[in-house]
């Protein structure tokens, strides 16, 4: 004599459903968890890959100043009453905290030509403005209107120099003061971890 065939009775198929749930969120969680730190990675990333094109850009500036002796002071120093910094570079602190740096730079393989180059911080926004290429002075402008956006949300864009015998000095310096041997930029960003500071020493 058969058996007849016995189904499942409907606790069982409610546990199951259950536990088929309880595995269904626990696998949602781990995959936004993955997909969480892989937007966080990203972002990471982008916000590094912009910090270090920053500091290049300013680095390549500083190394294509335009030589001293061809300067020949024709830019107006700054720094009073001593020159801290070298002639083709001037600092200048705004009344609102903000900090602006100008750079008089070669432009072209023959070096014949120079340009200023401005670089300064507007609320949380990192600029970077260049006047026309010229091959004499007074060397055009940057126009401020026209400056490239280099980095947001900056919390800090500061230059000090290297006094010799003395040390670091915010700029722009004041009272006697001996020339400048190195500079430092430091730059701070912000993003979703927190806040993210780079700094780069350049030599003078």
């Amino acid at each position: 004599m058969k058996r007849a065939a016995r189904g499942f009775t409907l606790i069982e198929v409610m546990i199951a459903i259950t536990i088929m749930g309880v595995l269904a969120v626990i696998c949602w969680r781990a995959l936004d968890s993955v997909a969480s730190t892989d937007q966080r990675l990203r972002q990471a990333d982008a916000e590094t890959s912009t910090a270090m094109r920053v500091l290049q850009q300013f680095q390549r500036d500083i190394e294509m100043r335009a030589d001293d002796a061809l300067m020949n002071g024709a830019v107006r120093p700054a720094d009073q009453p001593a020159r801290l910094l070298p002639p083709s570079l001037t600092s200048e602190r705004h009344p609102d905290g903000g900090f602006t740096l100008e750079i008089t730079r070669s432009v072209g393989s023959d070096g014949l030509q120079w340009q200023r180059v401005r670089w300064w911080r507007q609320g949380s926004t990192l600029w970077r403005a260049s006047g026309a290429p010229s091959d004499h002075y007074p060397l055009p402008a940057p126009e401020p209107t026209r400056g490239l956006m280099v980095a947001r949300d900056v919390q800090r864009f500061e230059v000090r120099a290297w006094q010799p015998g003395v040390g670091w000095a915010m700029l722009p310096s004041q009272g006697e003061v001996l020339p400048a041997t190195g500079l430092e930029l430091r730059l701070g960003l912000r993003d979703g971890r927190g806040p993210l500071s780079y700094r780069r020493v350049l030599a003078l």
